[in-house]
């Protein structure tokens, strides 16, 4: 692994080091790991609560973490480059970026801010670029970096597109069961934050209509819900006990329960929670399950792939409920079929979201604006 490690970097997060973040946990623990000096400087209230459950997982890391106050603000001074992630944070942080007066990187992930043909997300972006210490932004969706060229909000040459974000890697391994091999039950799931009342962005609905179409055909089909939907957003009574919900949890959990899953289902919509809010594709969880060998049922609405193919490394799927259920019963009457086609979507996500893959690029853009600021 060719990068300079003797770079200095400052991270600045409002949310970080909350534990379920897993992004984030991922690509700012990567930092911390692979670079000689690091520093995370979370706005977040709850920084301290956040902490002590982090250090748990990450107890080496911890000492790199500290909330940022008008105390302590001048050590940013001491870093070569400044970091951030989503349009909102990027914003808020631009008096620190120039506080520092160094050149400052950030990713633009789809939510936190940037909505598309928004004319106050779009004033937050020219504010950013604007920015005498904006160096480069990191998009990776297709859309947003077409977004940006179209509206020319920022020179191309300051854009590095780098299709995908970077998730965490298992904490622990968990060996695959196997439907009837290992395991009684046929098991799907429903993985999504919920951000408001009757949500309809992760397609929640679309998942409660199949699981309600399912238990009509056989019985032995266990329907499985992480995050923060519960059983009052919808009635699911005739699902009786063959659906479990699970509440939002932590990163570890989820080698372990993607283990015993056959299929994740994740009918994403866009513009549903503002106008121009989109997901990318595939979302955070969607990777997570598949990096742990469960296939990955979802949509793409807004033709964002650019890297897999249908039915050879990923199953995209619309809103078509009698469809949804008749590529699961297909799939559930052809194990050798379905576990292939895991097989092969792990291998792929691996190869497109693998950790190192991803970092290696963003370092790239790090050591870039470091060259130009000396």
């Amino acid at each position: 692994m060719n990068l300079n490690n003797e770079i200095k970097l400052a991270i600045i997060d409002d949310y970080f080091p909350n534990i379920k973040t897993g992004f984030r946990v991922a690509e700012f623990n990567w930092y911390m790991k692979n670079l000689k000096e690091v520093r995370v400087f979370s706005t977040s209230k709850a920084i301290y609560k956040f902490i002590d459950e982090y250090s748990y997982f990450y107890p080496e890391y911890t000492q790199n973490i500290k909330p940022l106050t008008s105390k302590n603000v001048h050590e940013l001074n001491y870093f070569d480059v400044l970091y951030t992630v989503f349009a909102s944070n990027t914003f808020e942080f631009l008096e620190y970026f120039n506080y520092a007066k160094k050149p400052f990187v950030f990713t633009l992930y789809p939510g936190g801010g940037f909505l598309l043909d928004n004319i106050k997300s779009d004033n937050k972006l020219k504010a950013i670029f604007n920015n005498p210490y904006f160096y480069k932004v990191i998009v990776t969706q297709k859309i947003s970096y077409d977004y940006l060229i179209n509206k020319k909000l920022v020179l191309p040459e300051q854009i590095e597109f780098m299709y995908g974000g970077v998730t965490n890697s298992p904490v622990f391994s968990e060996d695959k069961k196997l439907y009837i091999k290992d395991k009684k039950t046929f098991d799907i799931c429903f993985v999504a934050n919920k951000y408001q009342k009757n949500d309809r962005s992760k397609g929640y609905d679309i998942f409660i209509d199949v699981c309600h179409k399912l238990m009509q055909i056989c019985d032995d089909i266990m329907f499985h819900v992480v995050g923060g939907f519960n059983v009052s957003d919808i009635d699911i009574s005739k699902l009786g006990n063959n659906i479990k919900f699970y509440g939002t949890r932590n990163v570890d959990f989820f080698p372990r329960f993607y283990s015993e899953m056959d299929i994740m289902i994740s009918p994403t919509r866009p513009f549903e929670i503002s106008k121009g809010g989109f997901d990318g594709f595939p979302t955070t969880c969607c990777v997570d399950a598949a990096l742990n060998g469960t296939q990955v049922f979802t949509t793409d609405k807004l033709n964002l792939n650019t890297c897999f193919k249908d039915g050879k490394d990923i199953c995209i799927i619309n809103e078509d409920i009698d469809e949804i259920v008749n590529k699961v019963m297909y799939y559930k009457n052809n194990l050798d079929l379905l576990y292939s086609l895991s097989l092969n979507t792990q291998k792929k996500f691996n190869e497109v979201f693998g950790l190192d893959n991803q970092m290696i690029r963003r370092m790239k853009a790090l050591n870039s604006a470091i060259q130009k600021n000396n």
